[in-house]
């Protein structure tokens, strides 16, 4: 979320093979033994699991990306929002269902995301649907108390990076809005003490640079952080991609809160706001934190994540 730019999107083909290709490899890879079976472990999800991910902000931007992903991905998708319609174009397909889910009301929480393998909280502030303290902060933990009560496996949770940092040139500017990073940081930090001790249940919290609307550009190109110093830019279809490999991997990935961002964009806080909005690239001893994470396939790039 943090300053975004715009260029072309990416079309579902692109999608769809890059999907299908990971998909495959994973599952192929279980059945060689060569990925641990553990990957499917008590209800986990799993490329083949028939139980559908529920997206909470599907008309979202970032939302929307997750939704699209999952029905090239072919796993069913429950596409939730206030009004209960998706806007995207593709309600006929049958692995699309559109749903209610106000953030405000519990009752449309609980309705929307039972028996759902996993949620992922795309969510934000918007004029119609409430203010950052609504929504990224009040109906983040709604969503958190529901998940763990209706024994959901994985909560996947859209921040922001920068939120922990009040003075970073970027959390004062987006903070302008409804100061919605510190209801951001205060939905965080409730969803982690939640989840403290909980079994059978984990959360993810992933903290996406600055976002645009490029093509993805795949697992090999992105970096993850952790401790809040380090940023970049970053496709939101390389965040949805993130939301759902997340899922597949809870051993790596659950009880985590990590950055993410390309790896050739990464740069400090201090500046990374101009970085983005020029569209630089970085030199990659520019700036280290020493928690960087890089790898050719999803688990090599979770592998190593400290929890919370």
């Amino acid at each position: 979320m943090l300053l975004s730019t715009t260029a072309n999107a990416l079309s579902f083909n692109e999608v769809s093979r890059r999907s299908f290709t990971e998909s495959l490899s994973r599952t192929c890879g279980v059945i060689a033994g060569i990925v641990p079976a553990s990957l499917l472990f008590e209800g986990a999800a799993s490329a083949s699991d028939v139980r559908p991910f529920c997206v909470i902000g599907a008309n979202g931007k970032t939302g929307t990306k997750c939704v699209q992903e999952l029905v090239e991905m072919g796993i069913p998708v429950r596409a939730t929002s206030r009004s209960g319609v998706y806007n995207e174009g593709i309600d006929s397909n049958p692995l699309l269902s559109p749903m209610v889910c106000d953030v405000t009301k519990f009752d449309t929480i609980q309705s929307s995301i039972e028996g759902a393998r996993a949620v992922i909280f795309a969510a934000s502030a918007s004029k119609a649907g409430g203010t950052p303290a609504q929504v990224d902060n009040d109906g983040l933990v709604n969503v958190a108390k529901a998940c763990i009560g209706a024994k959901i496996p994985h909560l996947v949770v859209v921040s922001s990076g920068s939120v922990t940092k009040p003075e970073s040139p970027v959390f004062k500017f987006l903070n302008l809005f409804g100061k919605i990073m510190e209801e951001k940081i205060k939905g965080e930090d409730e969803v982690r003490r939640l989840y403290s001790g909980i079994e059978g249940a984990t959360y993810t919290i992933i903290r996406p640079g600055g976002l645009t609307e490029d093509p993805g550009r795949g697992v090999s190109a992105l970096e993850l952080n952790q401790g809040d110093t380090k940023s970049g830019r970053i496709s939101r279809f390389d965040v949805a991609a993130l939301c759902i490999e997340s899922t597949f991997y809870p051993q790596l990935t659950g009880g985590t809160t990590f950055e993410c961002y390309d790896a050739d964009t990464g740069k400090s806080l201090n500046s990374v706001g101009a970085s983005n909005i020029l569209k630089q690239k970085s030199d990659p001893s520019e700036f280290r934190t020493g928690y960087e994470r890089n790898g050719g396939t999803y688990e090599a790039l979770f592998t190593g994540l400290k929890k919370d």
